[in-house]
């Protein structure tokens, strides 16, 4: 009996230790880019001529998925080539953001950009304008 107990109990435990190895690589499952401030402005300045679009209530947060009224793009090949990293990425440009979203999971992967203001700090607790990331 405590022979069947342990042999239960290690099958669990294997069985465990691969369902979890499974869910870390689970293909399409990216984190968020962690851009630097100096790649989002590449991002921002490359989507600059591109047409803001909204839709009503919705904010582009972070693991949100876009409604279907935005069209997603792909990135131009000037943007990636600066910024390797977003190559994959479709992008929503919002008229105050710039949201890119995992074509895969189909939900925002990073937030760029913000309200323009002078002299701020994204994370400057004064400045309720911009988004905090």
């Amino acid at each position: 009996m405590r022979n069947q107990f342990r042999a239960g109990t290690l099958a669990l435990a294997l069985i465990g230790g691969v369902s979890f190895a499974a869910a870390q690589s689970t293909p399409g499952a990216q984190e968020k880019l962690n851009l630097s401030q100096s790649k989002e402005q590449q991002v921002t300045q490359g989507l600059s001529r591109e047409p803001a679009q909204s839709a009503p209530g919705y904010q582009g947060a972070m693991g949100s998925k876009p409604p279907d009224s935005l069209a997603q793009k792909s990135l131009p090949n000037d943007v990636t080539d600066q910024v390797p990293e977003t190559k994959t990425y479709l992008f929503i440009k919002l008229p105050d953001r710039i949201v890119l979203i995992d074509p895969e999971t189909k939900a925002v992967a990073e937030i760029v950009g913000g309200p323009l203001t002078t002299g701020a700090s994204p994370n400057d607790p004064g400045n309720a304008t911009m988004p905090q990331r």
